[in-house]
């Protein structure tokens, strides 16, 4: 807002020199054409200013927060992460110092681990193998409904091509008369 006045100052004081300078001859600079069109860039740049203004400022508040944010998970990652390190390396320290036991015991664990490992996979291919069951029981289902919604449709259809081509004005009397003593024997 602060450079607005001066840059219309500026603005106007050009076209009011290039009016001053013209004078009346035919390749004078059309003074009202620039007003016009200096007015015009007034009225855009306020209304930028006007509208953009609050929602950028909230963009780059946002993108500083989120910075802010990011810079902070960072550090706190890397604490983390020299914490870990600091941990490992006091796991290596001993691991050293008690190699053979820590060979018995890793290969101890490993063994629990594979078992572990062996056991969860044989419930997961398990579980794989009944999602597989029911997904191809619903696809069989679903199958059996579409072929019968298709048998239904096709049904229907060749029974209306054959009533209308083979059921004559007569048989339409006579169901109609049937139809209509129906109806009154039932009503009665």
């Amino acid at each position: 807002m602060k450079y607005l006045i001066p840059t219309l100052i500026t603005l106007l004081s050009f076209a009011a020199l290039a009016a001053s300078e013209a004078g009346h001859d035919d390749h004078s600079v059309p003074t009202q054409l620039i007003v016009h069109q200096a007015f015009n860039v007034v009225i855009i740049v306020i209304g930028l200013v006007y509208f953009v203004r609050k929602p950028l400022r909230q963009h780059f508040q946002d993108k500083r927060n989120s910075f802010l944010n990011a810079a902070q998970k960072a550090a706190a990652a890397r604490k983390e992460a020299e914490e870990q390190r600091m941990e490992i390396q006091v796991k290596l320290n001993r691991l050293e110092s008690t190699a053979d036991e820590s060979v018995a015991r890793a290969r101890a664990e490993a063994a629990d681990m594979k078992k572990q490992l062996i056991a969860e996979a044989e419930a997961l291919s398990k579980r794989i193998r009944e999602e597989a069951e029911q997904a191809a029981r619903l696809e069989v289902e679903k199958a059996k409904r579409n072929l019968r919604e298709t048998l239904i449709k096709d049904s229907l259809s060749m029974a209306r091509s054959q009533l209308s081509t083979k059921v004559t004005a007569e048989d339409h009397q006579r169901l109609q008369t049937d139809f209509l003593s129906h109806i009154q024997a039932v009503q009665k």
